[in-house]
């Protein structure tokens, strides 16, 4: 007997093809579909011989001599020809075979009648592991040449294919080792059942993750046998064999790391692994251990194993260490980044980090931002996994001077923070910050418009920003399903002009997201906010609400909604109402992966402190989309819905991530 589902186009099919070809030709047909398993022509047979790899009848071979005979210019002719093909597409083939066929690849070149032809002996060839891949056997490839009927029109080469038979498992035999395992582990584990078509796609997953799937279920050191099948053409059943020698059931014991170990140890291991000792064996959490270890930027090389670290206990069980074995990755990063978008100009933002200047993950981030409207320099200090997984401390202090409509001002900062964040590897229904802020900052107030009182104006103030997100969307960078609700409330206590006051701002902000079939998803926002305890004129003018541009009001600019002054300039206030609504639609154009949206977005700023939907100003717009593996680079055009005199007619955004 022999594995159902050798894992390559069978040695007598592809030194064939390969040598008839010749050098013009592409290599002989690589695709990944097995070969049949073991088969008889009569049940009951005790020896079994495999199923030739095709049966379609061979073509004859033309002279390639004789054939150039027959043209004045001592060469073969030369034709273009299209291919149309039937009886695929019910199976779910039609695209695997395009993909691969000979024919189809190189429908676009010229070929001369040998080359087709040569081409359809690969292509039935194809046709037949493709049928055999879903369970049918005896299949047959009618392929028709049909000459040009006119000087314009091209040679069409025709295939029609008849499927065959469907073949189909009668029995599946498991040969089960595993102590105090579940009767029906195999079954479960091996997921094939009578009656399912004898099919390579489901044997070939069984035999390349059989192994993994034990370990999953707690059994780390699985011995599995490739699967054998028998098949019965004369009633056209099958019988899968399986053995199985699961192994003790492992337990959890120590977490070890080896290698340049780039200043983890043990204890840090135990952090970033989600397992406790004495927990059984998973291995998808063990799995989980190595992306946590890539995640981290300062390994290149990550490979986390079993080792056994005790002889099997009275319940059973074996003790597992799991050992990481790791190689470092450069520990140092570059970045640059850069966005326009009207009313703001051009922003370009540098930074160098280095990830573990103070093992274990210790960074250290400098971070520059040189724009029209804004200049920032900072450093912090970041510890990443610090007490629990996916949870950071920072430390950061900054420079930086703003020349916006509302304000100006020049301020210096020192804040902490302890972060509780999703990321691409566990996106988490809930995460948290905390922190304080010291800022020390000198700002120019265009509400102080007072003849002889000078609007600049020294303030102090100590924030402690905390915040909250529950997350149940099916996606961290571009979400298509479900909802984000965000609750933000900092208390701020403020010097100005020798007195102190307090008040709490606190923000409230809302995603939603629906998909409408395959291609489109509806998003909506609502964005709340209010400063309760002090007026808009006594809070400095960086900590109040303003709302317009590209994260907020699309079509107006920055700080371009809200109460203005007698110069039309942006005074902020203390309430805030923001809302969007965007369509978009996604689908592939040109080998690239994009989209259009289309959205409608509204908003307002009160100098009350309760928010209110009237007197919105609204602006409305069309975008693109380009789709990568970091998120959607982001191209939107907008223009005022309602405009009022000094807000641009269409302003235009560009940069990185959806809008919301």
């Amino acid at each position: 007997m022999q594995p159902a589902v050798p894992p390559e186009v069978p040695p007598e099919v592809a030194p064939e093809v390969s040598a008839a070809t010749g050098a013009d030709e592409d290599a002989a047909l690589a695709a990944d579909l097995p070969p049949p398993a073991v088969e008889t022509d009569e049940p009951g047979a005790d020896e079994f011989t495999p199923l030739p790899d095709a049966d379609g009848v061979p073509l004859d071979w033309p002279d390639l001599v004789g054939a150039a005979d027959d043209t004045s210019g001592g060469e073969v002719e030369e034709v273009r020809y299209e291919v149309s093909i039937t009886g695929l597409d019910g199976l779910g083939l039609d695209n695997q075979f395009r993909g691969l066929s000979a024919l189809w690849t190189r429908r676009g070149d010229a070929a001369n009648l040998a080359q087709i032809r040569r081409r359809i002996a690969e292509d039935r060839t194809l046709i037949d592991l493709l049928l055999r891949s879903v369970g049918h056997f005896g299949g047959t490839a009618d392929v028709e040449i049909i000459a040009p009927e006119g000087e314009a029109a091209r040679t069409q080469v025709r295939i029609v294919v008849d499927p065959g038979p469907l073949y189909r498992f009668e029995r599946v035999d498991i040969s089960q080792d595993a102590a105090g395992a579940p009767d029906d582990l195999g079954q479960r584990l091996i997921g094939i059942k009578p009656g399912d078509p004898v099919a390579a796609a489901p044997v070939t997953v069984l035999e390349e993750t059989l192994a993994t799937r034990l370990a999953d279920a707690g059994y780390p050191f699985p011995q599995v046998r490739p699967p054998e099948i028998i098949i019965d053409h004369a009633t056209r059943l099958a019988t899968l064999t399986q053995s199985i020698d699961a192994g003790p059931r492992g337990m959890f014991a120590r977490t070890r790391i080896e290698g340049d170990v780039q200043g983890f140890t043990d204890k840090h291991m135990r952090v970033l692994s989600r397992f406790e000792p004495g927990q059984p064996y998973d291995g998808a959490q063990r799995e989980d251990l190595r992306q946590a270890l890539v995640q981290t930027g300062l390994f290149g090389a990550v490979s986390v194993r079993p080792v056994l670290a005790g002889p099997i206990l009275p319940d059973g069980t074996q003790p597992v260490d799991v050992v990481a074995t790791v190689e470092a990755a450069p520990p140092r990063s570059v970045t640059a980044a850069g966005g326009y978008n009207t009313g703001q100009g051009i922003r370009v933002e540098g930074g160098w980090t280095h990830r573990n200047l103070f093992p274990p993950e210790g960074a250290i981030i400098a971070r520059t931002v040189l724009a029209e409207r804004e200049q920032l320099l900072s450093g912090e200090f970041r510890r990443r996994n610090f007490g629990q997984r996916d949870q950071t401390l920072s430390v950061q202090a900054s420079v930086s001077t703003e020349q916006q409509f509302a304000y100006r001002a020049r301020s210096a900062q020192l804040a902490a923070g302890l972060v509780r964040d999703s990321n691409l590897i566990w996106q988490k229904p809930m995460t948290f910050s905390v922190g304080a802020q010291a800022i020390a900052t000198r700002q120019l107030d265009r509400t102080l418009s007072i003849e002889g009182v000078d609007p600049n104006i020294t303030f102090y103030i100590l924030a402690l920003p905390a915040s909250v997100t529950f997350d149940n969307s099916d996606n961290l960078l571009d979400p298509t399903r479900g909802f984000r609700l965000t609750g933000r409330v900092s208390p701020e206590l403020t010097l100005r002009d020798g007195q102190y006051f307090n008040y709490i701002k606190a923000q409230v902000d809302g995603t939603y997201y629906q998909p409408v079939g395959d291609a489109l998803v509806l998003a909506g926002r609502l964005h709340m906010g209010s400063i309760i305890g002090a007026s808009r004129g006594r809070v400095a003018p960086s900590r109040r609400f303003y709302a317009g541009g590209g994260g907020s009001v699309r079509g107006f600019n920055f700080q371009g909604v809200g109460p203005i002054d007698s110069e039309g300039l942006p005074t902020g206030g203390n309430s805030l109402t923001e809302a969007s609504l965007e369509a978009r639609y996604r689908f592939k154009a040109l080998g690239n992966d994009l989209g259009v949206v289309g959205f409608v977005d509204a908003g307002q700023v009160y100098s009350g402190t309760v928010p209110s939907f009237d007197s919105l100003r609204i602006g409305a717009g069309v975008g693109i989309r380009y789709y990568t593996s970091f998120g959607p680079v982001r191209i939107d055009v907008a223009t005022p819905i309602t405009r009022r005199p000094g807000d641009p007619k269409v302003a235009f955004y560009v940069s990185i991530g959806q809008a919301f």
